[in-house]
């Protein structure tokens, strides 16, 4: 379900992860729909080279990117400061950087322990932080959007530190919710399934081998897997992530908040 123009012309949003597949998706949704975005990512020559195609495309008047680490408070600030220098608002936020591994509990390192969590959970905090004190004093009824996981809702052998930070996302937005209702702020929280195409973390080796293991397939065995335990037989998309967080954003979602919306084909968690 997209949403109309007029819902979101001259909105502007910041999106973390923006130079990732979901991050593409809905960064260039919102641009379609006459929305101003500011791109936030850590791969600045992949962020830089998005931006390149998105201003080729519709002007490079609708996009800022910004190279950051959402997990350092001084970026994070720096981030929001350029949003308002450059498009004197902030309208919406998605939340959508994170990391994970697939490893055994024990085989977890203090480093693995601190990038999750702190991309994973602290990385949201930060940001919601700043985004709503900009909402606050400018009482702008914004809308906060999460992009959690399937693993957000239940838990995965050798990976579990990543579902734990993918849980606390929802727990996160929902308390959220409901202590930001009272100024017109929303969040709602999107849960996709396997993101195959385009997604930085499925081309790294370590990540698509182990996955691969752990359901005891081949790596070329993947796409095939992911799809038929859906319900729906079909993978998802980055685009099918993009519409529902097109419309979560939009007004069309207007008295929508603490939502969970699974975008995953169905997957059958209990069997």
């Amino acid at each position: 379900m997209n949403a109309e123009k007029s819902d979101l012309t001259d909105q502007v949003a910041l999106i973390t992860g923006g130079a990732g597949a979901i991050g593409r998706a809905i960064g260039e949704g919102l641009v379609k729909v006459g929305a101003k975005v500011v791109l936030v990512d850590i791969d600045e020559i992949r962020l830089m080279q998005f931006q390149q195609e998105l201003a080729a495309k519709y002007g490079a008047e609708s996009v800022l990117p910004v190279v950051a680490d959402v997990r350092d408070v001084r970026q994070v600030k720096h981030a929001f400061e350029l949003t308002l220098r450059e498009f004197g608002q902030l309208d919406i936020l998605v939340n959508n950087a994170a990391v994970t591994q697939v490893k055994s509990v024990d085989a977890l390192s203090d480093e693995d322990i601190d990038l999750v969590i702190d991309t994973n959970l602290k990385g949201y905090v930060l940001c919601v932080r700043e985004a709503v004190r900009i909402m606050k004093e400018s009482r702008t009824k914004g809308s906060l959007l999460f992009i959690s996981s399937k693993n957000g809702l239940v838990g995965a052998s050798d990976k579990s530190l990543y579902c734990a930070t993918k849980g606390g996302e929802l727990t996160l937005a929902r308390a959220l919710a409901k202590e930001l209702g009272k100024l017109g702020i929303r969040v709602n929280t999107i849960c996709p399934d396997a993101v195959l195409e385009g997604s930085s973390l499925w081309a790294d080796d370590d990540y698509r081998l182990g996955t691969a293991k752990r359901h005891g397939i081949s790596e070329e065995e993947l796409p095939d897997y992911y799809k038929e335990r859906s319900a729906l037989k079909t993978n998802i998309q980055p685009q099918d992530v993009a519409n529902a967080a097109l419309f979560l954003v939009s007004n069309q979602a207007a008295k929508i908040t603490g939502a969970i919306i699974t975008v995953d084909g169905g997957v059958a968690f209990v069997r």
